[in-house]
């Protein structure tokens, strides 16, 4: 559910950074500081155990680091005028991306969507409601509680019994 989170939480600044430069503009910052951040990942863990399963030339540091280079570079021209913070639109996507690959083979792919987009929804109230970085406010009553009661449920519901 905390993945889930981290993209409710993407979605709310893109939207915010999306009526100052435009949808278009807002994913491109967004994709080139995933590249950079997972570029910088991907470097660190290159040295930190010096394997990665995949085939040359990203087997070792120096293609990452490049990439990364490049990224960061073009990060800091993308994002000039705009709040700082905005940069993070790009690293929230890393955990997402990460855990699908770890948690989705070993939850399921149903259980792990179904927490994702519940965790997304629940973080999606929470920022509407408070109207996060500029975005209209869309205050949670009755019937946005009973939805999450509801994605509970669901989560419940395809998580299943599990006997032991």
């Amino acid at each position: 559910m905390l993945m889930g989170a981290s993209f409710g939480m993407q979605v709310s600044m893109l939207s915010a950074m999306a009526r100052v430069r435009g949808p278009f503009e807002a994913t491109w910052l967004s994709l080139v500081a995933t590249v950079a951040g997972f570029a910088i990942v991907m470097t660190a863990r290159t040295f930190g155990n010096g394997r990665v399963a995949l085939p040359a030339p990203f087997r070792g540091p120096i293609p990452f680091a490049v990439i990364a280079v490049i990224g960061v570079v073009g990060v800091a021209f993308v994002v000039r005028g705009l709040p700082w913070y905005f940069l993070f639109t790009g690293l929230l996507a890393i955990p997402l991306l990460v855990s699908a690959g770890y948690l989705g083979p070993r939850l399921g792919v149903g259980l792990y969507l179904s927490s994702v987009i519940a965790g997304q929804l629940i973080c999606s109230l929470v920022l509407d409601h408070i109207g996060a970085f500029g975005i209209p406010v869309h205050r949670v009553g009755a019937s946005r509680l009973a939805g999450i009661g509801a994605l509970f449920a669901g989560v419940v519901l395809i998580r299943g019994v599990r006997g032991g």
